[in-house]
């Protein structure tokens, strides 16, 4: 505890992962997503339903993302796939979160949406939970040229989007290989994760639960 309060002491700034991270992966809106990308994967490479995983899994083993793989193989329009993935009722499976909104609003440090998704699927949801006014940008796939978390590059620059060294920036997400690959390059990670085992990192089964730890930093109110 006293190792991760005194990180937390030097942080100047915080990005935030978007889904399944800022609302619970219960509310389905990821899943979702997820059934279009092999849509999407089933009709661009030509594969069946019960290949479809499988190939998704060496796309994001190979290049961190579905996508990254369907341009390198198939010549995939970015804009299209991201278009056609979040093409879903966000409107009706997020309701405004105040319990959410009063916790961004006591951190006094600039904060990021740091996202695979597109910024557009971004904005809707922020809108959908009611919290978008906290955020000062949205580093999106398109803003990482496409290769998105956890390639090093794509973390790099979502940091400079705050504008600090990694070793003052928070990383919050839902995906272990996110955080490991955030750790690696100094940043101090937050996983959120219902099941914690297996990890090192600081672990909050939902974001509102980093108050217990934010609680005495001089930057939340």
């Amino acid at each position: 505890m006293h190792q991760i309060t005194e990180q937390l002491s030097q942080i100047k700034g915080i990005l935030f992962d978007l889904d399944n991270t800022l609302y619970p992966s219960g509310k389905g809106v990821f899943d979702l997503v997820s059934e279009r990308i092999d849509q999407y994967v089933i009709f661009e490479a030509g594969v069946d339903s019960g290949s479809v995983k499988n190939l998704r899994r060496d796309f994001i083993a190979a290049y961190g993302t579905t996508l990254g793989g369907l341009i390198k193989h198939h010549s995939t329009s970015p804009e299209h796939f991201l278009d056609f993935v979040h093409d879903i009722p966000v409107e009706s499976m997020l309701q405004a979160d105040p319990g959410l909104e009063a916790f961004l609003a006591r951190i006094r440090l600039p904060k990021v949406i740091f996202t695979n998704a597109s910024a557009s699927h971004a904005c809707r949801v922020l809108a959908a939970l009611g919290v978008g006014d906290h955020f000062l940008e949205i580093c999106d796939l398109v803003a990482t040229g496409y290769l998105g978390k956890p390639h090093n590059e794509a973390f790099l620059l979502a940091v400079d989007t705050i504008g600090l060294p990694p070793t003052r920036t928070l990383f919050v997400d839902d995906m272990p290989a996110n955080v490991d690959a955030a750790a690696g390059l100094g940043i101090i990670p937050v996983l959120v994760e219902i099941d914690s085992d297996g990890t090192d990192h600081l672990t909050v089964s939902k974001v509102t639960d980093l108050a217990e730890y934010f609680e005495g930093m001089p930057w939340f109110g």
